[in-house]
């Protein structure tokens, strides 16, 4: 039976999802040149912390859009749509993640992917799929895997930020079977989680990125840390989740 905190989680994601199904996104909000939030991005913050200040008030809440509020020990942490730009363009690679954070340890994830009719959450220690049981992959030879990479920087100086990114890229290529880009980082881990990704290499992400989807994906058996192989921790830059089997052997081609 899912606790009082995984019944609040899995209210608030009925709420969003209520909010995505509305309608149109409504007017943008730049907050650079390239990179902008919807008006339905907003509209599910602001319903959510609402919904959770009520359901658990002794939590704190993070969100993309409107920053940390309450308790910083223990909070949720919520990006209302990873991958606002596939959102914005009908491209169906988005969804909505919401995570329980404690002591900087994502402890408890959820992930809606509406346009895929998935919804993927931690209960009782291991990571469902909708209500099937689910676990990474078994892929043990690199030249078999399958692995996503996060988005290239665009804008001012993304020559510069990219650099690395292109390195990452032209040394996965040479020793991986295929490498993706699918434009959301909860997608991402989500189908880690479901046994379709083989690893996810993120060189820039933000703590709502990524904070669900690492529950999941250790929750399903999978290895996370940074691309250097340290163990990952909400201020670091980047990171790397794969399989067991193929967890050191990418930190051996990354780390090139």
């Amino acid at each position: 039976m899912p606790s009082e905190t995984e019944r609040a989680a899995e209210s608030a994601i009925d709420l969003a999802l209520s909010i995505l199904h509305a309608g149109a996104d409504g007017d943008r909000v730049y907050k650079t040149d390239r990179d902008f939030a919807t008006a339905t991005d907003f509209a599910i913050e602001d319903a959510v912390r609402e919904h959770l200040s009520r359901e658990t008030p002794e939590l704190g809440f993070l969100g993309e859009e409107r920053g940390h509020t309450g308790n910083r020990d223990r909070y949720w942490c919520l990006d209302p749509i990873d991958g606002t730009t596939n959102f914005a363009r009908g491209l169906p690679n988005y969804g909505v993640s919401l995570a329980l954070i404690e002591d900087t340890a994502p402890m408890y994830g959820t992930i809606a992917l509406p346009a895929h009719g998935e919804r993927y959450a931690t209960r009782g220690g291991a990571a469902w799929l909708n209500d099937q049981h689910i676990g990474v992959s078994t892929t043990s030879d690199l030249r078999e895997a399958v692995v996503s990479v996060g988005d290239f920087a665009t804008g001012p100086r993304s020559s510069e930020k990219n650099e690395r990114r292109l390195g990452m890229i032209q040394r996965l290529a040479e020793s991986v079977g295929r490498v993706r880009m699918l434009g959301s980082a909860a997608t991402d881990l989500a189908w880690l989680t479901a046994g379709r990704l083989d690893a996810v290499v993120i060189d820039a992400n933000r703590t709502w990125d990524v904070a669900a989807g690492i529950a999941l994906a250790r929750a399903a058996g999978g290895v996370v840390s940074h691309v250097d192989g340290s163990p990952w921790g909400l201020e670091g830059r980047d990171l790397l989740a794969a399989v067991p089997h193929l967890h050191e052997s990418m930190v051996d081609v990354l780390a090139k």
